[in-house]
């Protein structure tokens, strides 16, 4: 027998949303629900192979799964089916390529066959209109028997979160109190709805929602579609309100808990986002509220990324092993690979290639970075125009407890470098030279000095393209060239009058790391009438023709040299290119200090090369 329904479904574009409707027609009798369907769809005047999309849909009551060859994936809800015609509501899973898209298909029924109208909402997409077109299916196999409401399985009172409101430092969620198929709930954010119960068993919940007259949201409705296991209920919802949103209707995760008892009241507010969270034994959680991702990654400094667990609130975090006492840089990684801060945290990792967070593991007032109770020096800044560069740039000074600028006392001085993708504050800001200056000079294990951390780069050129073009030998040099002109004619010109130091080469000294760190190499021992004390930490950027780099380097000049210090983690990629210049110096019978210490290219590295290398000067 051909049977054959028509839909008018302009009330439904107008307000976004179906209005429930029993799975009856119109004369009483039950009609047999579809089960499995494989449709297409497309957009355009006609469907066609090449241009459809196809998919295979089953549903077990009102509620189903559809899954399409372009990786799509979706819930279904059987909105309408009877005399009138057809009409199901599409929610995309987070898992699908189309995540967050939600559609509406209506149609005609002739014998197995399906045809009709789907209208597509994504917000974000299509020029945020609402493209519509066509859709087709085919009935596999018998259809099903309307189930009738199980209502003694249906719960007196719920505890419901949607859309992130549970999610710490939200507003809070939802209490619904329902008597069989129909109900009413009430939110910590104002919002208050009736309810009404289509489906609740063990293959599926399909819930809807109006908010009231009374409610701030009044004219939004939803639908929910979610499973029961024990007395915890997850699934999606789709939400629509006129006038909002662009028109689209978003959609997004829910879930409710069965209370045990009869309290009505609203669920407390949850407390703010901890992150990170440091525990006794140096363990370290991290927490990132990320709903809408389906991978996020956090990647501690000097190791590799982690994938992260997300609960049902969106949050996703991840503990630690024991750390030692330090301070770590981190970020997360958002679908993988889109760096992403901890808003949670104000501790910042400076960088202009990838700015991070830091956390501190605290430790015993021994470590040289772990602020004490002993007198501390002052981090002054300046700024001027480089002639030399051409640009607007800046530089730190600290000066010792108890400088005094009227005093006749004379300071040494450390030129103290950063490395690529760092700033001039870095070695105060991440690493805590201050700190760690103070610490040093008040136990007597360093002698009094001023450190001057200025701009380590000779131009911007050198950044572009996410730092890519370092490795042009060419713009490298004269990055390097231009650096030292500045520091030279400009930097310490204006030290030397702004600040009692010993203008003297054996009590002016030059360290830095990484690219800082090749930067006091070329600098200090190609400028021996400048600087007499040399550091250099996992210098980066150094070739390997070192007899063209130091064309006047030779023993000879052993004893004008200080101090040569050379060190390297054990665990950095520049480890190699550190020891081959260290056996060079060796070659040449050029006095220094190779050091290798455990770690990687990491400032935990650098501040105990620092907390190392200082008490060695000016002695």
């Amino acid at each position: 027998m051909r049977f054959t329904a028509k839909l008018v479904v302009s009330l439904f574009l107008l307000s976004g949303f179906v209005q429930a409707q029993n799975l009856a027609s119109s004369s009483g009798r039950l009609m047999s629900l579809p089960g499995k369907l494989t449709e297409t769809e497309c957009r355009g005047s006609q469907c066609a192979d090449a241009i459809g999309s196809k998919a295979a849909w089953e549903f077990h009551g009102s509620v189903g799964d559809a899954q399409w060859l372009d990786g799509a994936s979706a819930k279904l809800v059987i909105e309408r089916y009877d005399a009138a015609g057809i009409v199901i509501r599409r929610i995309d899973l987070p898992n699908s390529i189309s995540y967050g898209l939600t559609a509406v298909y209506t149609g005609e029924v002739h014998g197995d066959h399906i045809d009709g109208s789907v209208v597509w909402s994504w917000n974000g997409h299509w020029d945020d209109k609402h493209p519509a077109g066509k859709w087709s299916a085919v009935l596999e196999g018998p259809g099903q028997t309307p189930r009738p409401l199980q209502e003694s399985r249906i719960p007196s009172t719920l505890t419901e979160c949607e859309a992130g409101q549970c999610s710490p430092s939200r507003e809070g969620g939802c209490v619904w109190i329902l008597h069989g198929s129909e109900g009413e709930s009430r939110c910590n954010n104002g919002a208050a709805a009736k309810l009404s119960i289509q489906q609740f068993d063990d293959d599926g919940i399909v819930i809807r929602r109006t908010d009231t007259e009374k409610s701030w949201s009044y004219g939004l409705t939803a639908i929910y579609t979610g499973k029961i296991v024990g007395d915890r209920i997850t699934g999606y919802g789709a939400w629509s309100w006129p006038g909002h949103w662009s028109g689209h209707n978003p959609s997004g995760r829910w879930f409710a808990t069965v209370r045990k008892d009869a309290d009505q009241n609203l669920p407390p507010k949850p407390p703010p986002l901890v992150s990170p969270e440091v525990h006794p034994d140096g363990s370290v959680t991290f927490r990132a509220l990320v709903p809408d991702s389906q991978e996020v990654l956090f990647q501690l400094e000097g190791a590799e990324p982690v994938i992260m667990q997300k609960d049902d609130l969106g949050v996703w975090s991840i503990t630690t092993a024991p750390l030692e006492p330090e301070y770590y840089g981190y970020i997360f990684l958002n679908a993988g690979s889109i760096p992403m801060l901890d808003p949670a945290n104000p501790l910042i990792l400076p960088n202009l290639l990838q700015t991070e967070n830091m956390v501190h593991v605290p430790g015993p007032a021994s470590l040289p970075w772990e602020a004490g109770n002993g007198p501390h020096g002052v981090v002054h800044h300046h700024f001027y125009t480089s002639a030399v560069v051409g640009d607007q740039r800046d530089y730190y000074v600290y000066t010792p407890p108890g400088y005094d600028p009227a005093a006749a006392t004379k300071y040494p001085v450390l030129y103290l470098l950063h490395g690529f993708g760092q700033e001039s504050r870095s070695w105060t800001q991440v690493a805590f030279a201050n700190v760690i200056l103070d610490n040093l000079i008040d136990e007597g294990k360093a002698k009094p000095m001023i450190v001057v951390m200025p701009v380590g780069y000779g131009g911007a050129d050198i950044l572009v393209g996410g730092g890519k073009v370092y490795w042009d030998d060419a713009l490298r040099k004269r990055n390097f060239a231009r650096f030292t002109a500045a520091l030279l004619s400009e930097v310490i010109p204006q030290v030397q009058g702004q600040y009692r130091v010993l203008d003297d080469r054996n009590a002016r000294a030059i360290a830095g790391l990484s690219m800082g760190g090749v930067e006091s190499l070329l600098t200090g021992l190609n400028n021996l009438d400048e600087f007499s004390w040399i550091g250099s930490f996992s210098s980066g950027g150094l070739r390997d023709n070192f007899a063209e780099e130091f064309p006047g380097l030779n023993a000879s000049q052993n004893q004008r040299i200080h101090l040569l210090w050379v060190a390297c983690g054990k665990d950095d990629g520049l480890l190699e290119i550190n020891r081959d210049f260290d056996k060079w110096l060796s070659a040449e019978n050029i006095n220094h200090i190779e050091v290798e210490t455990p770690g990687k290219h990491t400032w935990m590295v650098w501040r105990q090369n620092l907390a190392t290398f200082a008490p060695l000067l000016f002695r």
